[in-house]
């Protein structure tokens, strides 16, 4: 058995969960708060190697100023669709954030989330080499050794995806300006330069590659899955604007979800209840991570950070946005509502720091239930339906299927093929291509809003598409977001510094 220094797994916060249980069907929330095991006793067997995986997943449990729900709510407030919250306006570092011009110096949540993401990057790099090195006599289940290692290279891609997304310019293949890439774990204070965006991918990939064969299938929600794996390739494939696979991957998700996985029957419904393990019953959940309740220095839970936190709530321009038309050149001309109800549903009139309140969560309330939807099923028929249109450059029947079923599921008329329905109803195969690439980023918003940011994601990507700056633009739907290069976060100063300048900083944050 190979013996870890004591030295590195406490410097380097090998973080294990200190319980006697190691059953994967145990809810998170029934562990105690991770803290360092002695080296001896650490990774050397079956048990040992499902704590320190619970460790990696409670990652996501946030604690001081790291990770959840900070990384997923700021891009969302760098966005047009949700408010900052009264207590956030009191920290111009916030503000800043929320303006679209970051501050690099003092940034604690800049900088937490970034130092977060790398923490459960570490710990899943610790499990991945030590559990590697585990003779197969070690484990009861003769799967479970890779299982383990995929599951962990699951979360280091997601992690790696997560920083990507935020700190990098995950819009462009060709830019220098990827991640610091980390496949092994810290072994002393050696300092690595940033990958390009194209070697970031390729890591993330191969991880995604290495869990769509390895993970297992949906055992909890709350777990990673082969579904999830894929289900995340998909979307990084869109992201990286590799159109064609990124719509295979999708379709495949879609075609083979075996009835584990499928759009819920009803839209509002899905994200209740909020004080019952029942909410894990969504049909749409691919992976979530729950909400921590009463817990000591948890602030875990989305609900924690809407309602005034950080989040005041939803703008008026999503509303405006969701209650929006487009006239489709039919014979005659049929105008087509992009919403039904989802939208007032979902932000109802508030009087707080944001016009409308956001019913995902009960708003200022640390639930164990209120979770963060890393993906739900619907992000599949929108990835399927962008990536198979933009790879013809035209609205495909593929494409226009995929949005419509997912349309036709939250409660839209179906077109009858001769006279169009208008309204609240799926799109007519005469939509022009630019209207249906906007009908997707619009649907997406309205679906996804306040769950992990990909609007804005969307609408960086839309820009870049178009070339930053000319056609569809970021700062038409977000006034502040006129820079380009602040679309995304800095790199912490502390970290430029700590590397002795190997590290570069991202473009105009020098």
């Amino acid at each position: 058995m190979k013996i870890i220094s004591f030295k590195y797994i406490s410097v380097l916060m090998i973080l294990l969960v200190g319980v006697t249980s190691c059953e994967l069907t145990k809810e998170l929330d029934e562990y105690e708060p991770l803290y360092s095991l002695v080296a001896e006793t650490a990774i050397d067997n079956e048990d040992a190697a499902n704590l320190a995986l619970q460790g990696a997943y409670a990652a996501f449990k946030k604690r001081d100023q790291e990770g959840t729900p900070y990384i997923f709510v700021f891009p969302e407030l760098m966005g047009a669709y949700v408010a900052p919250g009264s207590t956030l306006l009191r920290f111009p570092v916030w503000v800043s954030v929320a303006s679209n011009n970051p501050v690099t110096d003092a940034n604690f949540i800049v900088d937490g989330m970034y130092s977060g993401m790398y923490k459960l990057i570490n710990n899943t790099n610790w499990i991945i080499q030590e559990v590697d090195l585990l003779d197969e006599e070690k484990f009861t289940n003769p799967n479970r050794k890779i299982e383990i290692i995929g599951e962990a290279k699951t979360l280091r891609a997601l992690a790696h995806f997560y920083l990507l997304r935020l700190y990098g310019q995950f819009y462009d293949i060709d830019s220098e300006y990827g991640l610091d890439v980390r496949l092994s774990p810290v072994m002393d204070a050696s300092a690595y330069s940033r990958k390009t965006v194209r070697e970031t991918y390729t890591a993330i990939l191969e991880d995604l590659d290495f869990g769509i064969s390895n993970n297992p299938d949906l055992t909890e929600r709350y777990f990673v899955n082969k579904t999830f794996a894929r289900g995340l390739k998909a979307r990084v494939l869109l992201y990286m604007g590799d159109y064609a696979n990124a719509a295979t991957e999708a379709k495949n998700v879609i075609d083979n979800a075996a009835g584990d996985f499928a759009l819920a029957p009803d839209f509002a419904g899905q994200f209740q209840p909020h004080s019952s393990p029942a909410v894990w019953d969504n049909s749409e959940v691919l992976f979530g991570t729950s909400g921590t309740e009463g817990a000591d220095n948890e602030n875990v839970g989305m609900g924690s950070v809407y309602g005034g936190f950080i989040a005041g709530g939803i703008t008026q321009n999503y509303m405006d946005m969701a209650a929006g038309t487009i006239d489709v050149n039919t014979t005659p001309v049929v105008t087509i509502n992009y919403d039904g109800n989802r939208a007032t549903t979902m932000a109802t009139s508030n009087t707080g720091a944001a016009p409308y309140s956001v019913n995902k969560y009960i708003v200022a309330r640390i639930g164990e239930y209120e979770m963060v939807y890393h993906m739900r099923f619907a992000e599949l028929y929108l990835i399927l339906a962008e990536a198979s249109a933009r790879d013809a450059s035209a609205v495909t029947t593929e494409a226009l299927d995929a949005i419509n079923a997912l349309r036709v599921a939250r409660g839209a008329a179906e077109q009858d093929g001769v006279t169009p329905v208008g309204g609240f109803a799926a799109y007519p195969a005469e939509i022009s291509y630019d209207q249906f690439l906007e009908a997707v980023r619009v649907e997406k918003a309205i679906e996804l809003v306040a769950e992990t940011g990909e609007s804005w994601f969307d609408l960086i990507r839309y820009d870049y598409a178009d070339g930053f700056g000319s056609g569809f633009q970021v700062s038409d739907h977000k006034s502040t977001a006129t820079n380009s290069d602040k679309f995304i976060l800095p790199i912490p100063q502390a970290s430029i510094d700590a590397a002795g300048g190997v590290v570069k900083q991202n473009p105009t944050y020098e």
